[in-house]
């Protein structure tokens, strides 16, 4: 897997916060959705910071993106996004370091995006 720039490392470590912030409830051990899809406009920044680095065009990582995104039979719009953070949060404990840890995160980036979109579609 290519890693983040320097810059880009920290421009997205930065935003990754926001994300985690803005979910974490300290009296709920359970992630709702609607606080998920809340924090949709943080992940289209860091796509559109991490897309203008070339990182998804890497060969290497776009093809863990394709692996990634994996399509379920769960019709369940709601349940596939949230399969998805825990699959990326499973991903995420995995990193040796900071810096993987951000590539790993901005990996899922366009996953998530395409599940919360799913949502929106349905939603509208």
């Amino acid at each position: 897997m290519k890693y983040l720039d320097l810059s880009t490392n920290r421009r997205v470590e930065n935003l990754m916060t926001d994300v985690f912030e803005a979910i974490s409830t300290l009296e709920k051990s359970e992630l709702k959705i609607s606080e998920l899809m809340e924090t949709q406009s943080i992940f289209e920044l860091v796509f559109e910071i991490v897309k203008d680095t070339g990182f998804y065009n890497h060969d290497e990582n776009f093809n863990l993106i394709k692996a990634l995104n994996v399509d379920t039979n769960d019709h369940d719009t709601k349940n596939v996004l949230y399969t998805t953070w825990t699959a990326m949060g499973i991903n995420l404990n995995t990193s040796k370091t900071q810096q993987e840890f951000n590539a790993k995160f901005a990996l899922f980036v366009p996953i998530i995006l395409k599940r919360m979109e799913a949502i929106n579609c349905i939603s509208a």
